[in-house]
């Protein structure tokens, strides 16, 4: 083992959540504190939840934490939110002599003697009732939008969401946006024998989605009987072209 050899761990719950912060924070932490950069060995996993102990990279790290005088992680909570996870992690780490660094937390140092892991574990154990309130507070939400009616998520093809929150049928398309009407007559084509390809040519709307929409009953019917049995929140927006 070199002198000097230095771990970092990142994670991101998503694989389009931004994690070059965390890698930025953690550069600049080891800049600051002396802990040398150029040779960082980083172990990453994107689109992985902190409770979930089958992470590649980080089971990668803990089996071979030995070869490593530091580690570094952007906070706690990026190590695990699995309690026996997380508790292992810190036991290989104390057994290989290697002290764990936490770039954005209470404490940034936590020694193999056990020094600075209570504020560790009392900054995760903060950390991990946030996001439960957080999480409890986005779900009251999105219940009581749809509740209201509102919509929530993407919107179907020719349909916006207004500043309601409410779904509504684009009937005067923006050139490059395809309409209600628009998408309905492309579905009408396809009843008629069209292929997916020849209809999408002319609208923005893949072929892809043409496709979905079509081979979904449901949906189908949205567009050509202008009808929505199971959902009153499209019922609502078509009663807008009912004339149409």
């Amino acid at each position: 083992m070199t002198e000097e050899a230095v771990a970092a761990y990142v994670r991101s719950s998503t694989d389009k959540q931004e994690h070059e912060h965390q890698r930025d924070d953690i550069i600049n932490w080891c800049e600051t504190n002396g802990v040398p950069t150029d040779s960082i060995q980083w172990y990453v996993d994107l689109g992985q939840s902190g409770s979930d102990p089958g992470r590649e990279q980080f089971l990668e790290l803990t089996d071979s934490i030995a070869e490593f005088n530091r580690v570094v992680t952007w906070e706690v909570s990026r190590l695990s939110r699995l309690g026996s996870t997380y508790q292992r992690f810190f036991e290989e780490a104390s057994d290989a002599d290697t002290i764990v660094h936490v770039a954005n937390g209470w404490t940034d140092t936590i020694r193999p003697d056990g020094t600075g892991k209570l504020i560790a574990d009392i900054s995760a154990a903060v950390a991990e009732e946030q996001r439960r309130k957080l999480i409890s507070r986005v779900n009251s939400g999105v219940r009581r939008a749809r509740k209201e009616g509102k919509w929530l998520g993407e919107t179907p093809s020719g349909f916006t969401r207004n500043d309601q929150g409410y779904l509504r049928p684009i009937i005067n398309p923006n050139p490059d946006e395809d309409g209600y009407l628009e998408i309905r007559k492309a579905l009408e084509d396809i009843e008629d024998g069209a292929s997916y390809n020849e209809t999408a040519a002319g609208l923005t709307t893949t072929r892809q989605t043409l496709s979905r929409i079509h081979q979904d009953e449901e949906r189908r019917l949205w567009y050509l009987e202008g009808e929505a049995s199971n959902d009153d929140r499209v019922s609502e927006a078509l009663a807008d072209i009912s004339t149409q």
